[in-house]
């Protein structure tokens, strides 16, 4: 089945409540302009309620063009799985980083370089945006992903909802959709209704 991430955690009643829904990751965003912007220190305690539980799901932070200095005091405050890559950082960047990354392509017109960062564990495609690293609850032209030789596994990101996930999965057969807006009342804070629905969805898709 289709792994699921729910981002833009910032609050420990989401996080349970996603978790409870079979979430099989959790995105805290570490990047200050974010409207889902989370404190480390909170998302730390969130961590640690959750691992408290058993059978967390992996806990993944989100940074654009931080220095590897500030990824790593974050991911010891969290103990993080995984950190997200969104802004412009190499292969180089992620090699040095020596933990295991999910690398941020974003889609405009065509498909960006796909073997640019072999050091990435995952890659994730999200819609191209001047102004914005992500989060903009729009989606980009699915079909371009049919040339992706899937050389690694890939989130598929942008605009998804329950609405459109079952068409998304059957299409593009990601390893794991990646969703933040389509999943909110409000940025940062997450509609239960819609969770569950989006959850139901894909386990049906």
């Amino acid at each position: 089945m289709t792994k699921i991430k729910i981002c833009g955690i910032t609050n420990e009643t989401d996080a349970l409540f996603c978790a409870e829904a079979g979430a099989d990751f959790l995105g805290f965003i570490f990047v200050e302009s974010s409207p889902r912007h989370i404190e480390p220190e909170k998302a730390g305690a969130i961590a640690a309620r959750l691992r408290a539980l058993g059978n967390a799901p992996k806990l993944v932070g989100v940074f654009q063009d931080a220095s590897a200095d500030y990824i790593r005091e974050i991911h010891k405050v969290v103990a993080l799985d995984l950190v997200q890559l969104h802004g412009v950082e190499n292969d180089d960047e992620i090699r040095d980083l020596g933990m295991p990354a999910i690398k941020t392509l974003h889609v405009g017109e065509t498909l960006p370089d796909t073997h640019a960062t072999p050091n990435a564990a995952w890659l994730l495609f999200d819609t191209y945006d001047e102004r914005r690293g992500g989060g903009t609850g729009r989606r980009f032209d699915w079909s371009l992903l049919a040339t992706y030789e899937r050389s690694k596994p890939f989130f598929l990101s942008g605009g998804l909802t329950a609405d459109n996930v079952v068409a998304a999965v059957s299409l593009v057969r990601p390893d794991a959709i990646d969703v933040a807006s389509g999943v909110e009342a409000s940025p940062g804070i997450k509609d239960h209704d819609k969770v569950a629905r989006l959850f139901e969805r894909v386990r049906r898709a």
